[in-house]
């Protein structure tokens, strides 16, 4: 019984944990989340399963997982997110827990503010270099456009992307040209 207690102790400290790292906000901010607007330096994470590894300093998701910031929804099967530890003691909590790297595995597709969606096996976004990797069949569609890869690296503070083939699967890219107004 006391286990069970510790357990479940520890269970509700790591819940207050999270709900201070990852909602620290206040009552406008949460009034314009459930218009559907996230702030910009806001990752809500929703899924069936939490676990949360602290001496890994990875917390896992799993089931059904999407994750929402202000320009993008990402939808996966498992999530696995690393953070990074602060160097003082005297920082709060949310300053803490900055997140170093996200990675979505299963089935992702990353549906973007712009219209684009991109779909691969695995995606992986570094947090302080905006950037996503997608391997395992990697493909981006914006409209008809689509582009397909062994690589495909989105650099979104650039607005770029790069596509990269290997040996057995170079890039192919699928466009269909707009026609320009006036008849030409």
């Amino acid at each position: 019984m006391k286990g069970a207690l510790s357990a479940f102790g520890l269970m509700a400290s790591l819940c207050f944990v999270l709900l201070v790292t990852f909602q620290n906000d206040s009552l406008a901010q949460m009034q314009r989340e459930s218009k559907g607007v996230l702030r910009e330096d806001r990752i809500v994470i929703k899924s069936n399963i939490l676990e949360v590894d602290q001496q890994k300093r990875l917390i896992v998701f799993q089931g059904e997982v999407r994750a929402q910031r202000h320009d993008m929804t990402v939808d996966c099967e498992k999530m696995l997110v690393y953070y990074l530890d602060s160097s003082t003691d005297s920082e709060s909590s949310v300053e803490s827990r900055k997140i170093d790297r996200i990675i979505a595995l299963g089935n992702v597709a990353v549906n973007r503010s712009d219209g684009s969606v991109a779909r691969a096996g695995k995606a992986v976004f570094f947090q302080a270099e905006e950037k996503i990797v997608l391997t395992e069949g990697p493909s981006v569609q914006q409209g008809r456009d689509i582009v397909e890869g062994d690589k495909i690296i989105l650099l979104l503070k650039e607005e770029r992307s790069i596509v990269e083939g290997s040996k057995g699967k170079p890039v192919k890219a699928t466009l269909f040209p707009k026609e320009e107004k006036g008849g030409q």
